[in-house]
């Protein structure tokens, strides 16, 4: 989280903002005062984090071949990082801490694992996460064999090394979460019910997530009439679940591998998820810049591809990843509007810590004001309040998803 203080430094030309979306003057050349203050968006220029290293010469040119763009070389990159250092790994795990190979048990056994499991959420968690989410919403290979193999690799092939069921987050997130936009009860993740200031309202709708998404999500399928998608995540969660049997010859393997990767990742992401549509606008709560939030010149999107815009990631989720920031400055305009809100250099979980512990003015001094109504920061504060009440059926926005 960096220190709070103005949105100072230079400004570059195509950065350079007012109220309009573009570079407001008062006829002499001068940014107009009368629109919103001037600011250097540096997620255009920031150094890009989403993978460690690059495939050497002919892999990498095979592999930015099987892509259909190849400005989404990123992505195959932090694909093959993962083949290279995780599944290894994994397999290392395996072997050092099973009886049956000759392995450690005990506390050394468990050390082992622990450090494996630590290390590979701290290098690549957050970039694998959000990688997969990219991925999902944008098929970024080409339909060859060898692309559709790795297309696979982050949903289904390493997806259980970070605590996912093969298969199911396209079924959660694409599917569900984004058709269904965060409105309870469609959207089985929806925020919408809860006061999300809340910590034990959060704690009820993660260990909801845990108990119930293995069920609920093949039954919303079901439901919905996509029988394909039924099967398929039936088929992958028993494959999934029959994986755990193996805890009987490799314990120690098994859990820190599968059982408390998905014990993690299921807090992980529904935090995420929670401090994502947080602020829900009760006036307007089906306007995707009234049921979550952007966060820009945040460290964090140079990992997680731009994840920060999430208010234009809800409004088409087509767009690609790097137009993101564009995106959002061709759009000031709108979110001034839609008085949508955005912070800077916070993530999602960053404003989700300040929002639990009570540090709603601290949040406000984040608060980037882009032509939305003036407000100071006792304001900002109230409708930061109001926008965290829970949200009933009978009291919320009858505008219509977008």
């Amino acid at each position: 989280m960096a220190p709070e203080g103005s949105l100072g430094g230079s400004v570059g030309q195509d950065a350079v903002v007012s109220r309009r979306g573009v570079a407001g003057t008062d006829g002499n050349g001068e940014v107009s005062k009368k629109d919103a203050p001037p600011f250097e968006n540096t997620d255009f220029t920031a150094t890009r984090q989403e993978y460690l290293f690059k495939p050497p010469g002919w892999i990498d040119t095979w592999l930015v071949g099987q892509l259909n763009h190849p400005k989404d070389a990123p992505l195959a990159y932090l694909t093959l990082n993962i083949l290279c250092m995780s599944v290894p790994a994994a397999l290392a795990v395996v072997w050092i801490t099973t009886p049956g190979l000759g392995g450690v048990g005990g506390w050394k056994g468990n050390l082992i694992g622990a450090t494996y499991m630590v290390l590979n959420y701290v290098i690549f968690m957050q970039r694998y996460m959000l990688g997969l989410h990219f991925s999902e919403h944008l098929l970024i290979y080409k339909k060859t064999f060898a692309g559709r193999c790795l297309q696979n690799v982050l949903p289904t092939f390493v997806s259980v090394l970070f605590g996912i069921a093969p298969g199911f987050y396209r079924l959660h997130h694409c599917i569900m979460h984004h058709v269904e936009n965060n409105l309870y009860p469609n959207d089985l993740s929806s925020t919408e019910p809860y006061q999300r200031d809340n910590f034990l309202h959060f704690v009820v709708y993660w260990v909801r997530y845990w108990l119930l998404s293995p069920f609920e999500m093949p039954l919303y399928a079901f439901r919905t009439r996509r029988y394909g998608i039924f099967a398929k995540s039936c088929f992958f969660l028993s494959v999934y679940a029959s994986s755990l049997s193996l805890h009987v010859v490799a314990p120690i393997a098994v859990r820190w591998i599968l059982l408390i990767p998905f014990c993690l990742t299921s807090f992980l992401i529904m935090f995420g998820n929670f401090s994502q549509h947080m602020f829900i606008d009760p006036r307007n709560s089906r306007s995707n810049y009234a049921l979550t939030y952007n966060c820009m010149n945040a460290p964090d999107n140079q990992k997680t591809f731009n994840d920060g815009y999430h208010i234009l990631h809800h409004a088409n989720s087509q767009i690609h990843w790097l137009d993101l920031p564009h995106r959002f400055m061709e759009t000031l305009d709108v979110h001034a509007r839609e008085d949508a809100i955005v912070f800077r250099h916070l993530h999602f979980m960053d404003v989700g810590m300040l929002v639990f512990t009570g540090q709603l003015k601290k949040l406000a001094t984040y608060y980037v004001n882009i032509g939305q109504p003036q407000r100071s920061q006792e304001e900002l504060v109230a409708m930061f309040k109001e926008r965290l009440k829970p949200i009933r059926a009978g009291n919320a926005g009858k505008g219509k998803a977008q």
